[in-house]
Formats: structure tokens, sequence, C-alpha cells
């Protein structure tokens, strides 16, 4: 009597090996690269709500501030995904007339360029 094996060989099971590692080489790098754009995405949405609130404050106190717990800030600022820290400074001598906010990446890599954004509206590293 003949009995069939039932199963794979080692040869089916390496092909199907191969097939997901050159999957996995491809669509990880597309993975990255959408998390970086996201991460960029949230930053720019919380340096607009920052500057907002800068605006508010400069109505109230005509004046800017570096310190953004006058705003209703935590002592730092970070995004949802916690991927960017806000930090705001003078634009010049004075911080009284402009300010600037910026969003650094903290672990931060090839795509993760610090975001700038000015009370004047002058925006830096927004793609």
């Amino acid at each position: 009597m003949v009995t069939k094996n039932r199963g794979f060989s080692l040869i089916e099971l390496l092909i199907v090996v191969a097939i997901i590692g050159i999957i996995a080489a491809i669509a990880y790098p597309s993975y990255q690269n959408y998390l970086t754009r996201a991460a960029r995405a949230e930053a720019s949405a919380k340096l607009l709500e920052v500057m907002e609130r800068q605006e508010q404050y400069y109505r109230r106190e005509l004046k800017y501030t570096a310190t953004l717990t006058d705003l209703g800030y935590g002592a730092m600022v970070e995004t949802g995904s916690q991927r960017h820290v806000i930090t705001a400074e003078a634009c010049g001598t004075s911080i009284r007339r402009c300010v600037n906010l910026k969003a650094t990446a903290q672990n931060a890599s090839a795509g993760d360029a610090t975001l700038e954004l000015s009370s004047r509206g002058e925006k830096g590293n927004w793609d």
C-alpha cells in the first residue's frame, strides 16, 4: 500500500518565506514614510493651534510670549503622537512684536525637519 505524504516540502516553504520577505521589504519603507507624513501633518496642526493662542494672548497683553504656560499649556507642548515638541522664541530682538514657533522632531530621522511658523505668517519646511 502506497501512502501519500501530506504537507509542504522545504522548497515550497522557502519560496513562501522569500515572497513574504520581498513584500515586507517593499511595504515597510512605505509605512515609515506614511508615519512621517502623518506626524508632520499633526505637528503643523498643533503649530496653528498654538499660534492661534499666541494671537489671543497678543490681543489681551499687546505682546507675544515665549512661555507657553502663559497660553494654558503645560511645561512641554507635544503633539498627540509625541513625535514633535513645540517651542516659542522671539523673531529677532524682541518678542513683543513677533514670535516664532518651532515643532522639533524628538526622534529625528531624515524626513523629520523642524517646522516653523512665525506670527508674520512665514512658514519654514512646510512642504
